[in-house]
C-alpha cells in the first residue's frame, strides 16, 4: 500500500506533490535573495488470442536534453529528493502480465496514437469500455502494459518502468477491478460504457510549462478527463456514474507515438 502511494508521488500527477514542485520552480525563477499528468470505432484486432511482445522493447522512444537552466535543476532537485526507497521497483512490476493486445483489447489505430488528444480518447474509451464476461482482467492488464509509456519524472528500474501503467491502475483507487471482483462481474454479465468523454490539458502542467521546465519526454502531458460510465448487469437496471481522473502521457515504450504513463486520482459519483 506504501510502496503504491509512493509510485504515484513518484509520477508527480497527485496534487500535492505537483504543487510543490510547481512552488519550488516558481521559486527559482524568483530574486537571488529568495529560496531557490474507446475503443477505436472499427479497428479490428491484429489476432484472436494475445499477442505477447518479448520480454524488452526494441522500439526506443525520443528523448531531448533541456538546457540546464536555473528551472530545470531545481526541478531536477526536486525530483531527485523523490527518487527514495518505496519507488516501483521490478519485483512489483513482475506482478503484471508482458504487453500484448487480443481481440477483446486490440492496439489504438496508428493514426490515434500520433496525436495526443486523439490518443487519450482512443485509450480512454478502449481502458472503460469493458464486457467483463467476455474478457479477462489479465487480458486488460497486458493491453495497458502494450500502451505503457515510461515515467521520465522519477529514477525508476528499466524493467519496472516497461508496466508503470498497469501499476497506476492497480494501485488504489484502482481503476482495473481486483480478479475476485472481475469474476464475480463476469458471472453477473457486467459492462462497462464510457460515454460524454471531455479532455483538456491539465492546469498543473500548464503550470508547470510556464515556469520553463522542460521534460526529457517531448511527447509527455498531463490531461484532466472527465465522462459518464454505465454499468449495466443482466438483472438490474443500467447505473450512470460520473467519472474524473488524471491521466499522464508520454512516448510508448512498444511503438512510435503516444502512451500513457499513468491514470491517478481515478474518483467515481
Amino acid at each position: 500500500m506504501g510502496a503504491w502511494r509512493s509510485l504515484r508521488m513518484k509520477l508527480l500527477v497527485v496534487a500535492p506533490l505537483v504543487v510543490v514542485f510547481v512552488v519550488v520552480v516558481l521559486l527559482a525563477l524568483g530574486p537571488p535573495s529568495e529560496s531557490p499528468t474507446k475503443r477505436v470505432s472499427g479497428q479490428t484486432s491484429l489476432a484472436t488470442t494475445p499477442s505477447a511482445l518479448s520480454a524488452s522493447p526494441t522500439y526506443h522512444p525520443l528523448r531531448v536534453t533541456p538546457p540546464q537552466t536555473a528551472v530545470e535543476r531545481a526541478a531536477n532537485a526536486i525530483m531527485a529528493q523523490n527518487e527514495d526507497s518505496g519507488s516501483f521497483t521490478s519485483s512489483q512490476a513482475a506482478k503484471f502480465p508482458e504487453a500484448a493486445t487480443c481481440a477483446a483489447f486490440p492496439p489504438i489505430d496508428t493514426a490515434d496514437s500520433s496525436l495526443p488528444s486523439m490518443y487519450a480518447l482512443a485509450f480512454t474509451q478502449e481502458l472503460l469500455d469493458v464486457d467483463f464476461a467476455g474478457s479477462t482482467r489479465r487480458e486488460l492488464l497486458a493491453w495497458t502494459s502494450y500502451n505503457n509509456a515510461p515515467n521520465t519524472l522519477a529514477n525508476i528500474p528499466a524493467s519496472a518502468n516497461l508496466k508503470i501503467l498497469p501499476g497506476s491502475l492497480a494501485a488504489r483507487p484502482a481503476v482495473v477491478p481486483a480478479e475476485t471482483q472481475w469474476s464475480t462481474m463476469a458471472v453477473s454479465r457486467t459492462r462497462w460504457r464510457v460515454s460524454g468523454l471531455v479532455i483538456s490539458v491539465s492546469p498543473i502542467w500548464t503550470q508547470m510549462l510556464s515556469t520553463g521546465w522542460q521534460p526529457v519526454d517531448p511527447l509527455m502531458v498531463m490531461y484532466d478527463v472527465s465522462g459518464t460510465l454505465t454499468v449495466t448487469t443482466s438483472d438490474r437496471a443500467p447505473v450512470v456514474e460520473s467519472i474524473i481522473f488524471a491521466l499522464t502521457l508520454g512516448g510508448a515504450s512498444w511503438h512510435p507515438g503516444y502512451g500513457a504513463v499513468a491514470v491517478n486520482n481515478w474518483t467515481v459519483n
